[in-house]
């Protein structure tokens, strides 16, 4: 299932997550944060990466979405 948003302020839509967005996090780690523009959870995940590493996937969905929703993309 995958989660599109709109930008209020000129309507632009994107999909934020895809169908396999914890197993893209799970093997590319900081790079996957990177990939998406979250510079600070990209360093997160690289300085974390022998503890979290399994934890980051788990709860990518939230990460992500709180994100999004704080630069102002609505969910559609």
């Amino acid at each position: 299932m995958t989660i599109r948003s709109m930008w209020a302020f000129n309507g632009q839509t994107k999909t934020i997550l895809g169908n396999w967005h914890r197993l893209w996090c799970l093997l590319f780690g900081p790079l996957y944060y990177l990939f998406k523009g979250m510079f600070w959870w990209a360093l997160l995940s690289l300085i974390t990466a022998s503890g979290l590493w399994v934890g980051f996937p788990l709860f990518n969905r939230a990460i992500v979405l709180r994100h999004y929703h704080r630069m102002g993309w609505v969910q559609g």
